[in-house]
């Protein structure tokens, strides 16, 4: 079976369009031609990658793991075709969860490139969805955070979407709280006391609600009943500078809360285990961007030094 190049380039745009027609004005190509590539394609490869519909096409089962391979397969043609193009726009991008020190760097990225043309894209995620943008190529790579009980799924689902994650370090939940709250000033919490107050977080996705069955020092966390939700992490950074709102987020966090006040507060008797790490696509080379741009990530759990 002989591929081309463009007929991967074909699929992937009718994929990512959901329609022949679409894709066909896109790629000035006539629907009747691009039609017919798709029948070849499907030909040669002896499965149905598209069911045909009233309002266009949708990958089959099939159709999906094709789409993960050519996609793969497009980025990587372009890394390649830039090696002899001074021209190449150079583009940074992530699919983050929503985390304060994703700001910081950021800006420290920046500011140790700014003399390069770089693009920088930061889109702030909740779990699934940074799985899925990394997987469709709209992120080159993914910050994630997964506590004990969300572990095996992860892994599941990573492995099913060909994604592969890269551990950074292990942390835990910690209490985030202003100087608003009655608890500010406090060295430790129990969760008796947190009950007592409005925890803000994230709309729910499929990630978070197995959260639900996480327990803490005996008390499980549906029996926070006063919710505040916000979909991005400045509204929460407000939330918490301004109110008696609390949420639960890692150590390494700590640092850059405490630039704006707000203070990273140990639970009693939590024993969360949260795996930090970042996410790329299998079998795929990282641009020079996202390599430099992982470097700063692994700096975010430095390794321990040993005494001499």
């Amino acid at each position: 079976m002989a591929m081309q190049i463009h007929q991967l380039t074909y699929f992937v745009t009718v994929a990512e369009q959901g329609s022949i027609n679409k894709a066909a004005e896109k790629l000035f190509v006539t629907q009747p031609n691009l039609s017919k590539a798709i029948s070849n394609l499907e030909n040669e490869l002896k499965v149905r990658i598209f069911n045909r519909t009233n309002k266009g096409v949708v990958l089959t089962d099939d159709g999906k793991k094709l789409y993960q391979y050519a996609r793969t397969i497009l980025n990587q043609m372009e890394l390649i075709q830039g090696l002899s193009s001074k021209e190449r726009p150079r583009i940074l991008s992530i699919a983050s969860y929503p985390i304060i020190t994703m700001g910081r760097l950021i800006s420290d990225f920046y500011n140790a490139h700014k003399q390069e043309d770089i693009s920088l894209k930061l889109v702030e995620q909740r779990m699934q969805q940074v799985i899925e943008s990394v997987e469709s190529g709209e992120a080159e790579i993914g910050f994630v955070m997964s506590n004990n009980v969300q572990a095996k799924e992860l892994k599941h689902m990573l492995h099913f979407k060909n994604l592969v994650f890269n551990p950074l370090g292990e942390d835990t939940w910690y209490a985030n709280i202003g100087p608003n709250s009655p608890l500010y000033m406090q060295n430790e919490v129990t969760m008796a006391e947190l009950l007592q107050y409005p925890i803000v977080r994230l709309p729910d996705d499929y990630f978070s609600n197995l959260t639900f069955y996480l327990e803490i020092d005996g008390i499980r966390l549906t029996e926070h009943k006063k919710v505040v939700y916000v979909s991005d992490s400045a509204a929460i950074l407000a939330l918490l500078s301004t109110t008696d709102v609390f949420r639960f987020g890692p150590g390494l966090s700590a640092p850059d809360y405490a630039r704006y006040g707000i203070k990273t507060i140990p639970i009693r008797n939590c024993n969360v285990q949260i795996h930090t790490g970042w996410l790329q696509r299998k079998r795929e080379l990282l641009s020079p961007e996202a390599q430099a741009f992982v470097e700063l990530l692994s700096g975010l759990y430095p390794a321990p030094t040993t005494a001499k």
